[in-house]
């Protein structure tokens, strides 16, 4: 009798395994697949992107768990990260961060920017009328704060070099088929997002999207054989 309820409660616990196990992740529900794939920079690794915002709060909060996320990443994996725009402010935003990529200091400066935007409510740029315009005191004070050259930064901002990156990371954008921030794209063929509807709404919907990600990596390994 002993080995009967032995023999149940391990039966119980591999049911309970399989319903945890990343294979319960589906395209539609958990992840959509691109209508075309998107060329990896770098083809000896499997690339995860993050598509964000400086100024959206959900990446913010997001920002925790992806540093975590980021210490445990299989050496074949490369995470690169992408500024999203869809209106004037956030291309400076994203003109911000690829300044500080081309300079070396975007360890330095990637959470400030983060934590003034929410924390302080420093938007890095002043609205007239309709336009936008960089605030380059405020920009540059960041980038001194945290060691850089801030009349460095101020004076790439519209360089040839970072608009070739704006157009770069709008033209990504755009092939991601982005509907928010943030979001996640595994080897340029996977869209991961809150918003699908076996995300939405789940309390943990950050940490579910880094378990797909870990899931769709593993997919697309086995598929390289």
């Amino acid at each position: 009798m002993k080995a009967v309820v032995a023999l149940f409660t391990m039966l119980l616990s591999l049911a309970a395994c399989a319903q945890e196990a990343p294979g319960k992740f589906k395209a539609g529900q958990h992840y959509e697949v691109l209508p075309q794939a998107v060329a990896q920079d770098d083809d000896s690794k499997i690339e995860v992107t993050e598509l964000f915002w400086y100024g959206c709060g959900h990446c913010y909060h997001f920002e925790s768990p992806l540093k975590k996320w980021q210490k445990t990443m299989p050496a074949d994996v490369a995470l690169n990260k992408i500024p999203a725009i869809w209106q004037p402010v956030m291309e400076i935003h994203a003109r911000m961060f690829y300044v500080a990529d081309a300079m070396g200091v975007l360890d330095k400066v990637h959470e400030p920017i983060f934590s003034a935007i929410a924390q302080q409510r420093k938007m890095f740029a002043t609205r007239d009328g309709r336009d936008w315009k960089a605030d380059d005191a405020a920009i540059e004070a960041l980038f001194n704060d945290a060691g850089a050259d801030g009349a460095k930064a101020v004076k790439l901002m519209n360089g040839f070099a970072i608009n070739s990156k704006v157009k770069q990371g709008q033209a990504k954008q755009r092939a991601y088929k982005l509907t928010g921030t943030p979001e996640m794209v595994v080897a340029g063929k996977y869209r991961i997002s809150t918003s699908l509807p076996g995300l939405k709404g789940k309390s943990n919907g950050q940490q579910m999207m880094l378990d797909v990600v870990d899931f769709l990596v593993e997919k697309e390994r086995a598929e390289k054989g």
